[in-house]
């Protein structure tokens, strides 16, 4: 399994594994850096294939670069999805050559799967951790074209065959979220792991109000609390358990409403069971384990994937989304107050509960793995 450093594209990968190792399957992941150290506190092998590197720290820093390029100026060459595979193919390969697998498994942010599984000889199976793409779709295929022809250059230089066309993806959205068996395409229950955690005993217990979850995902960027604490105000007007899931010392407890719980780093795998909503930014992974759990969602995107997910929660009315740069407060306060109220969306929510539970399950999956590597 080959992963990319950034929780939201390397976690949901990580049940797959489990799955293959409890079928008897030996599985060693490649990530990078702090990535690869997660993996291995996820009860799998790691290996570095860049460990002089920081490689997801050169994809924000050249993303900022990008993003702060001003209209009408040249766009940096690096930056984007392709520069995962770009750092790390060479490695990617030279771990490949010595470990010789019979598969390898890569989210389609990591372009370097397939030129490694071309240059060893072996399949390639796609996991996607998307939500609002995946497989065949428009989006998904243009993302795919653009990471290879920004590898093309490395896999010439690195005397790499042109990789054969997709084989198939693994795709664990639910069906009336774009999800559903199709020619190319897998289904698979959605299993979330968002790493694990000591739980705190407030946890454990039964809640005498609606709780609310609000994080705002793994990338903080610089700034970005500003605002939060005027939010979290009006979110606690309603009257709900405010469990705040930020990095602790973001925000001082003292000036928040007694109702509002700084929890820290809490699995939201292990926390949303409890909750009677959730308030967001749109990462596919934060909205597949809430989906998972049955819990409507207040969405407030910001930017790369997160604008579609929450078209695609809305579409589906399991949520309602605001435009963070825009909303006030009170509109945040309106839309959880409908969240806690409104029967059609909690409806929907449950229906989408329901769905992933009836996905096919990874073992499933594992099965469709070792038919396809058996080809």
């Amino acid at each position: 399994m080959i992963g990319v450093p950034g929780s939201g594209l390397f976690l949901p990968t990580i049940p797959l594994g489990w799955a293959l190792r409890t079928a008897g399957h030996e599985v060693v992941v490649a990530n990078n850096g702090a990535a690869a150290a997660a993996v291995t506190r996820a009860g799998l092998c790691a290996v570095d294939p860049c460990p002089d590197v920081d490689v997801f720290a050169e994809f924000m820093a050249a993303s900022y670069l990008i993003n702060t390029t001003a209209a009408g100026q040249p766009r940096p060459r690096r930056g984007g999805l392709g520069l995962f595979g770009e750092e790390m193919a060479e490695g990617l390969l030279a771990v490949g050559r010595d470990y010789r697998p019979d598969l390898v498994v890569s989210t389609l942010e990591q372009g370097a799967g397939p030129l490694v599984a071309a240059a060893l000889g072996v399949p390639h199976v796609e996991q996607s951790v998307r939500l609002a793409w995946a497989g065949d779709d428009e989006v998904a295929e243009g993302h795919r074209r653009r990471i290879a022809d920004y590898l093309e250059p490395t896999r010439q230089r690195l005397g790499i065959p042109e990789p054969p066309a997709r084989g198939a993806t693994i795709d664990p959205r639910p069906p009336s979220l774009g999800g559903g068996e199709r020619p190319g395409r897998w289904p698979a229950r959605y299993v979330p792991y968002n790493e694990a955690r000591t739980l705190p005993d407030w946890l454990l217990r039964p809640c005498e109000k609606p709780r609310v979850c609000v994080t705002l995902g793994t990338v903080l960027s610089s700034g970005s609390v500003d605002g939060v604490g005027a939010l979290l105000a009006a979110l606690a007007r309603t009257g709900a358990e405010i469990v705040v899931t930020l990095e602790p010392g973001l925000l001082d407890p003292q000036e928040l409403p007694g109702n509002v719980r700084l929890a820290g780093w809490v699995p939201l795998h292990a926390l949303l069971p409890s909750c009677t909503a959730i308030v967001h930014h749109g990462g596919a992974g934060t909205a597949l384990t809430a989906l998972a759990a049955g819990v409507p969602h207040l969405v407030l995107p910001h930017n790369a994937d997160q604008p579609a997910n929450a078209e695609v929660l809305v579409r589906r009315g399991v949520g309602v989304s605001l435009d963070p740069a825009a909303a006030r407060p009170d509109e945040a306060e309106g839309a959880l107050v409908r969240l806690l109220t409104d029967g059609a969306i909690r409806a929907a929510a449950e229906e989408v509960r329901a769905e992933v539970a009836a996905q096919p399950p990874l073992h499933t999956v594992v099965d469709r793995l070792e038919a396809f590597a058996a080809r």
